[in-house]
């Protein structure tokens, strides 16, 4: 049996057929899916190719292939995308015995209607909100296509069979479904050893005996929606107060816009982009570094990267956008945007260690619940059932 995996992520080829990916989609993500197909064909899009030297995820496995669409990314090729796109999958749909689109993307939305055209049992895994990542993209043409695309968005969840939330209420609230309902975060969280709670126990002790609480962010620094250009003027904010605190962003892009915000906000000596880290062990490595993690978001489902944080131990800290409220409480929480409240928040666990000390256990806590095993079999059940529609369909 076959499924296609259909969104607008960015793969990176390199020769001789490797396929990479720079934050989610490593290989080992493909296993929810192969546990149940035989074979499994991912629609995206292509990034720039991969340079040498980069600190990439493998994506490509055995029983996987790559299938790239054009891009979408102009309002005119959303009204109209090309015969070329269309025909392509097209094609594809109709390899496969079943599809799961990934929403919200453009090319998950063209799977949905292509699956529905020709009669194929799918799935909807729905991520985020669109109408926060567009109206926080900062182009003018994305603010005026988001209700449109909150809108496609709501009718493909509506009509869906079956929709794999992310969030256990925000998304369920804004995309409702009559189809069938699971919920399962699609954060992958590598297990916490002896050693690496140990570790974190040691850096607890360090911060009562006085040292300052190292920051840090996860994100693309090619998006603006992650909230880092609210983390840079909080933080000048909080060494007007008399604290200089480290803080450290773990994430693939262009760094000279961000760096010349922290000049501008007099903190350059203080911020530090640390690049990329292999998914997994490398980027669990760097949480176990960060003493007080940031999500200052102004879009997200349900955060991976904060709830990795969560189960490494870290104190975390977010804005009120999309499911961060479902993991931390409201004194850790701030309004997207507002600089003053998160440098608020930020000095007051910065000058009373006890209190990162209480937040890193309460949160170790709330991350158990996301237990991969947990989560694993939530998936699964939800997967099998779409391969037994599938068989059902394929016997008739």
């Amino acid at each position: 049996m076959r499924i296609l995996f259909a969104h607008d992520h960015q793969f990176r080829s390199a020769p001789g057929g490797a396929v990479y990916t720079p934050t989610s989609f490593a290989a080992s993500a493909w296993d929810r899916y192969l546990e149940h197909f035989d074979e499994l064909r991912v629609v995206s899009r292509a990034g720039p190719p991969v340079a040498d030297g980069a600190n990439l995820a493998r994506s490509d496995r055995d029983g996987v292939s790559f299938d790239f669409l054009p891009s979408l990314s102009s309002l005119r090729q959303l009204a109209a995308p090309s015969a070329e796109a269309t025909a392509r999958m097209g094609s594809a749909i109709d390899w496969a015995d079943a599809v799961v689109a990934r929403l919200p993307s453009e090319i998950g939305l063209m799977a949905v209607r292509e699956a529905q055209r020709l009669g194929k049992p799918y799935a909807i895994e729905l991520v985020g909100c669109p109408w926060d990542a567009l109206t926080h993209h900062g182009s003018p043409a994305a603010r005026l296509y988001a209700p449109v695309m909150v809108h496609r968005t709501r009718r493909a969840v509506k009509s869906a069979p079956m929709v794999l939330y992310v969030t256990a209420k925000w998304l369920q609230g804004r995309y409702p479904t009559d189809g069938v309902a699971a919920i399962a975060s699609n954060v992958e969280i590598v297990p916490v050893t002896d050693s690496a709670r140990a570790s974190r126990e040691r850096r607890l002790k360090e911060l009562a005996a006085g040292r300052p609480p190292i920051l840090g962010t996860v994100a693309s620094l090619r998006v603006k929606s992650k909230g880092i250009q609210t983390a840079i003027p909080a933080l000048a904010r909080v060494r007007a107060s008399g604290l200089d605190l480290t803080y450290r962003v773990l994430g693939p892009g262009d760094t000279e816009p961000w760096v010349a915000l922290t000049e501008k906000n007099g903190v350059s000596d203080l911020v530090h982009f640390d690049g990329t880290r292999s998914a997994g062990e490398g980027v669990s490595g760097w949480l176990d570094e960060i003493d007080i993690y940031l999500q200052p978001s102004f879009h997200e489902g349900l955060p991976r990267a904060t709830i990795e944080a969560m189960s490494r131990g870290a104190a975390c800290i977010g804005s009120t956008c999309g499911g961060i409220p479902e993991l931390l409480p409201s004194n850790r929480l701030h309004r997207p945007g507002d600089v003053a409240a998160l440098a608020k928040i930020v000095r007051r666990l910065a000058s009373d260690p006890s209190e990162i000390a209480m937040a890193s256990r309460a949160d170790r806590d709330t991350a158990r619940s996301y237990d991969p095993e947990i989560l694993r079999s939530r998936r699964s059940d939800f997967f099998r059932r779409l391969r037994d529609i599938s068989d059902a369909r394929h016997n008739r």
